[in-house]
């Protein structure tokens, strides 16, 4: 038999969780056709000696909506392994839409994902009102493969018009979501999605219309989905990280209702207990972690961390010369000091948060004299020196003229320990890459899998191999219902990743100017992601694009 390709000598991770064992992969027609010893020829080989082959990435929390309108290839993920992607999460999709309510959805959705708007509108051709018909409009060859959502926001909208933004639905309002949903749902969609998060809000501060609705509400649309038997709910509640006993009540009863699996995203392992007592009694719950931690790197010398900090904000966008004088200004510092205690300003509608300061260490000095910084906090350093974080943060940038580089840790190292065993119980998933969103800002955790793959797996034994990538593809696309991917068998969807674990992880992210209409934007990059293999043909090869497009947008029931 004559093959497409054939990845030879690889270590095959499958996906179930078994134990890994060395075969070549014969590809065959966009599947695989058979796994063993192949001596048959092929249009294409790959060396996979000293290499890991495992079934490719699914990631279950992303924003790629809008993206494939000015990037089909799905970068940053493509680069880390992920060959399909759940989106439409939050609430916020781009369909179904009236022309009328383009416009102020497209606003909501930028402002609560941090995208640029103007960049975005005048990418976006707009060609669809129905959910079925904005499928067709993103499903024209893409790097990896799409599994839509529909959004809370756009059926609210759709059903109530400007209602939408100021109160709950009537029934008759629920009735007509319902029937959207349907559509939605046999028009290909995965399930919905909903946020009653207090931090999303539109541009002018009004509360997203989803977080007008009454459980009610909710209730209605999950009781929809048990007409269907399939695909899920994502459901962001207004305690959002660590659901407190109403929302805990609230995810169950939907749960119940519709009888699919109900995801919400969790930060820590504070939601274990309740989440296994809760499954035991058969509500389907799957907590979306952040494995990978937030913990931007940034100088002095060009940064957006200080953004929406009084003062600090105009000092960042002067010229070099001007912000070191200003620092050195005592009447300036004061100014600096005392509004590093205040809130930050957010946009509109979303309360501002405090600098944590206790959180920002000395990542990297510029100067010998100050090595001995490296790894201290600024809080400590400031009770030792009788002062306060952020001067000890000025004094020694000043020192060396903005080259030294801090780090937000939001999450100290122990924090991963309990994360992974709440990930050995099954009940969540190291998924909530967030990849798409927040283009604009001073972060980007797209890479999650290779972090998890790269620390929790090599550097710290944590998750063993198999157990990891079953989280990250079998384990998804079971509870998605994704029938043909996940595993590396025979008669399945040939997308692969093939991978070097000794040197799999992240790379810092950094700004590209690759964005839509030009603009910049945060990326990450992997390193040790080998070949990344979409419906048998090679889209990676050594982190570069093949040019080959054969993702697709995966319909569900189809």
């Amino acid at each position: 038999m004559a093959y497409d390709l054939i990845v030879k000598n690889g270590m095959i991770v499958d996906g179930t969780g078994f134990a890994r064992y060395r075969a070549d992969v014969g590809v065959k027609d966009g599947r695989i056709a058979e796994i063993g010893q192949i001596r048959g020829a092929a249009g294409t080989t790959i060396d996979a000696d000293g290499l890991f082959v495992a079934p490719g990435i699914i990631d279950l929390h992303t924003h790629y909506d809008a993206q494939p309108f000015w990037d089909r290839l799905g970068t940053s993920s493509i680069w880390h392994g992920v060959t399909t992607t759940l989106i439409g999460n939050c609430g916020l999709t781009l369909a179904p839409l009236r022309p009328e309510h383009r416009e102020p959805m497209l606003a909501t959705f930028c402002c609560v994902e941090d995208l640029p708007l103007r960049s975005l509108s005048g990418v976006l051709p707009w060609t669809w009102q129905t959910f079925d018909e904005f499928l067709d409009a993103i499903d024209i060859g893409l790097g990896l493969n799409m599994m839509p959502l529909v959004g809370h926001n756009p059926l609210r909208l759709s059903a109530m018009d400007k209602a939408a933004w100021d109160r709950a639905a009537t029934e008759d309002e629920i009735g007509t979501m319902q029937d959207l949903l349907r559509a939605a749902m046999e028009g290909g969609a995965w399930g919905w999605s909903t946020t009653n998060s207090p931090t999303h809000a539109g541009p002018h501060g009004e509360k997203v219309p989803s977080r007008l609705a009454d459980d009610a509400e909710r209730v209605a649309l999950g009781r929809t989905m048990a007409e269907f038997s399939r695909g899920v709910i994502e459901i962001l509640p207004p305690s959002v990280a660590q659901p407190d006993e109403a929302d805990r009540r609230h995810l169950i009863e939907v749960a119940r209702v519709s009888g699919r699996p109900v995801f919400f995203l969790v930060f820590d392992a504070e939601s274990r207990g309740w989440v296994e007592t809760a499954t035991r009694e058969g509500a389907q719950l799957q907590a979306l972690l952040r494995a990978i931690p937030n913990n931007p790197r940034f100088t002095l010398k060009k940064t957006t961390f200080f953004t929406s900090l009084e003062g600090w904000d105009v000092l960042m966008s002067k010229p070099l010369e001007e912000r070191l004088a200003t620092l050195a200004d005592p009447a300036r510092r004061a100014e600096l000091r005392e509004a590093a205690t205040r809130r930050q300003r957010r946009r509109p509608g979303v309360p501002g948060r405090f600098v944590p300061w206790a959180s920002i260490v000395v990542s990297r000095v510029a100067l010998p004299r100050n090595r001995a910084l490296e790894g201290r906090r600024l809080a400590q350093l400031a009770e030792e020196r009788g002062t306060t974080p952020a001067d000890v943060m000025l004094d020694l940038a000043l020192d060396e003229r903005l080259e030294t580089e801090f780090q937000l840790q939001t999450r100290p190292p122990e924090g991963d320990v309990e994360l992974a065993e709440f990930v050995k119980t099954g009940l969540a998933l190291p998924s909530q890459s967030d990849a798409g969103a927040h283009l604009n800002t001073n972060y980007c955790t797209a890479g999650e899998s290779s972090y998890v793959l790269g620390e929790w797996v090599r550097e710290r034994g944590l998750l063993g191999l198999e157990d990891a990538i079953r989280r990250y593809t079998f384990q998804p696309a079971r509870i998605m219902g994704l029938r043909d991917r996940g595993l590396v068998r025979e008669g399945l969807a040939a997308d692969l990743m093939v991978f070097d674990l000794a040197h799999i992880g992240v790379r810092e992210d950094e700004v590209a100017r690759d964005g839509p209409g030009g603009t910049p934007r945060r990326v990450q990059g992997a390193d040790g992601v080998h070949y990344v293999i979409v419906g048998g043909e090679v889209v990676l090869e050594h982190g570069h694009h093949t040019g080959a497009l054969p993702g697709r947008v995966l319909r569900s029931g189809r």
